[in-house]
């Protein structure tokens, strides 16, 4: 199992959230899936960037190759799912 320790900022909110992963080199996709448990932001409306590239157009693209590590802040855009009650 591996771990990797990122800063999501969502809205004026920074979140720091740790990753697990079965892989060393997660996908975008794991970030997503990730995102939407933590943040109950489904993942087909999040926009997801870093560094002024577009991850959420790739979901199968590794964290890696977009210059990803532990530490790194990642912005998310979209909308919440209201609470079930």
């Amino acid at each position: 199992m591996h771990f990797l320790k990122l800063q999501i900022q969502y809205g004026g909110d920074i979140n720091e959230t740790i990753l697990p992963t079965n892989s060393s080199d997660p996908t975008v996709e794991e970030l997503q899936k990730h995102i939407e448990k933590q943040l109950n932001i489904p993942t087909h409306v999040q926009r997801i960037m870093f560094k002024g590239q577009n991850l959420h157009e790739k979901p199968e693209g590794k964290l890696r190759r977009y210059g990803i590590t532990n530490a790194s802040l990642i912005r998310v855009v979209g909308r919440k799912q209201p609470i079930r009650r």
